[in-house]
């Protein structure tokens, strides 16, 4: 693994899980347990595995109670606070990941987290990930900063799937091999139109967006741009990305890493493959 050990990563948590909100209104949904851990968990495990050493998470104000507290879990000497408390021993694993927890400021979007999360860690150069998005291997940021040049943004894609077009960004890419290209960015097609994108370019130019991108300083004042002028819309990131890569290189890493949607509602809870 060449993971650089400069990687920073913005965690965008800042939604109130409204599919989920049965059960969001009390815990954020970061929390829910995927194969016995909190998926916020497996994300930071996923982040330091990328190479990061900072991290910030960051959280809807709503949340700002179990953020409080969730620093002090995360935090350097946590574990070994809780078994101290809890009166029991065992080893404390030590972390290379430094993680901060900060509020959401601005209109709720994943722009706004991308924007808030690098000033508060100083870089324009960011890898961002979804909290929602979970990966129990903790592999997949490290393949998209291994596979990549960090001069050029990159996003990490799964496999075409018509089924789950609607649910995605879909990505349309040229060029060959395991990194490819952005042509073109359709957010959540509907079924016909997802068709017509198969008609017009063929399964193998296009892909699913999954959670993980890398954001470099030019796309960033890119996205900050959009979100200006975004107006009463809610500026996304993937609608920042398809303007960009009309004039850009943007890098395209194709993975069949599992991941789990911590969004979905019990009965449709399923690892997307």
């Amino acid at each position: 693994m060449k993971t650089q050990n400069s990687t920073a990563v913005v965690i965008a948590a800042g939604g109130l899980g409204t599919r989920v909100a049965g059960w969001s209104t009390f815990m954020p949904k970061e929390f829910r347990p995927v194969e016995g851990r909190p998926g916020i968990v497996h994300v930071l495990q996923e982040a330091e595995a990328g190479g990061a050493r900072r991290a910030v998470v960051v959280h809807h104000p709503y949340y700002a109670g179990l953020a409080s507290w969730s620093a002090q879990v995360f935090g350097p000497g946590g574990t070994a606070r809780y078994q101290q408390l809890a009166q029991q021993s065992g080893s404390q694993q030590s972390s290379g990941l430094h993680v901060d927890f900060i509020a959401q400021r601005g209109p709720y979007a994943d722009v706004t987290s991308a924007l808030n999360g690098s000033s508060h860690l100083r870089t324009g150069d960011i890898c961002l990930v979804f909290s929602d998005n979970v990966d129990p291997a903790h592999r997949a940021l490290a393949e998209l900063v291994d596979a990549t040049d960090p001069t050029y943004p990159a996003v990490l894609t799964s496999p075409f799937d018509i089924t789950r077009a609607s649910t995605h960004g879909v990505v349309v890419c040229t060029g060959t091999g395991p990194v490819r290209t952005m042509a073109a960015l359709v957010e959540k097609p509907d079924f016909t139109s997802a068709a017509r994108l198969v008609a017009d370019h063929g399964v193998d130019r296009l892909r699913l967006l999954q959670g993980r991108m890398r954001i470099t300083s030019p796309l960033l004042h890119h996205l900050a741009a959009t979100a200006r002028h975004a107006r009463r819309a809610e500026p996304k990131v993937s609608l920042g990305l398809a303007s960009y890569a009309r004039n850009h290189r943007v890098q395209v890493v194709t993975s069949t890493v599992p991941m789990v949607d911590l969004g979905v509602p019990d009965p449709e809870r399923a690892a997307a493959s």
